[in-house]
């Protein structure tokens, strides 16, 4: 009965590593495939092509810089999901204050249908959606990080594509 087992176990790690679509990663409570499908999204277009985007991309380079602050709401400090309502704001659409709240109130994406201006969610701490970022284009986002402040960073960097959860969409 030990050896069936033995012999199992690998065949089961096996189907599961593969069943992945990008690479699993063991966080010691088991394989996630962490990223999955959002791996497929580097590669992706989605660059501002209305006005509006355009606008959008313009509020965001504007905060480019801005420190990272708890509770921020402002230039001088602002944390991640203060970026993302105020950069909404630039272009007369009101969202929810919290990360969690944006992402209940979005409508949902899939990754192959991805479109600048998207907000993309984050699981950081291991406790449900906690870091929201703005879709700009070409497999890149926007968002403002706890050590470096609102920066742009690409989806394929192996931090934030383990923790993807999912996108939604305010703007159509």
């Amino acid at each position: 009965m030990k050896k069936t087992l033995y012999l199992l176990f690998p065949a089961a790690a096996a189907l599961l590593f593969f069943s992945c679509s990008s690479t699993p990663v063991y966080r010691g409570d088991g394989i996630h495939c962490a990223g999955g499908v959002w791996s497929e999204i580097t590669s992706s277009g989605g660059s501002p092509r209305t006005s509006t985007d355009n606008t959008m991309m313009d509020e965001i380079e504007s905060w480019m810089g801005t420190p990272y602050v708890y509770g921020g709401e402002s230039r001088s400090g602002v944390d991640c999901s203060a970026f993302t309502r105020e950069v909404y704001r630039a272009v007369n659409i009101d969202i929810p204050r919290t990360a969690s709240q944006q992402s209940a109130a979005s409508k949902a994406v899939n990754p192959p249908n991805l479109q600048f201006g998207d907000l993309i969610f984050f699981n950081t701490s291991g406790s449900g959606i906690t870091h929201v970022g703005i879709y700009i284009g070409n497999g890149f986002f926007a968002h403002a990080s706890s050590s470096r402040g609102v920066v742009k960073e690409s989806l394929a960097k192996q931090y934030y594509a383990d923790r993807i959860v999912s996108a939604g969409r305010f703007m159509e």
